[in-house]
């Protein structure tokens, strides 16, 4: 906190040296310490607000594209296998059975492992 105080918090200080005097009774002074700071908080907000959109409005153009951009490629791929599959089926059928038989024989000797 800097060295100056504002106004609310010299009001808040001189509340709380009230409180040490006997002026006020403690609940009453703890009821008036949260209202000034929920009204503290709330003026704030707008300008927190406006800090963060600041800082962090680029993210979410950064984001869309890299999404976008994503897409498209993943969209190139889905063609380009879709092409290759046409051209050359049992190629592709045989590489599915292979991967498959890799797959179960992985999954069958973790298995043998656990027992």
């Amino acid at each position: 906190m800097d060295q100056t105080k504002t106004g609310g918090i010299k009001d808040l200080d001189k509340t709380m040296d009230q409180t040490k005097a006997g002026g006020v009774k403690d609940q009453d002074k703890i009821a008036e310490a949260l209202e000034y700071l929920n009204k503290e908080a709330k003026e704030k907000k707008g300008e927190i607000n406006r800090l963060i959109g600041e800082k962090y409005s680029n993210i979410k153009e950064m984001m869309s594209g890299a999404v976008a951009s994503g897409e498209e490629k993943a969209k190139e791929m889905a063609t380009e296998i879709d092409t290759r599959v046409h051209e050359n089926p049992w190629l592709s059928v045989g590489i599915a059975a292979a991967a498959g038989f890799l797959l179960g024989y992985a999954v069958e000797a973790a298995c043998k492992r656990s027992k």
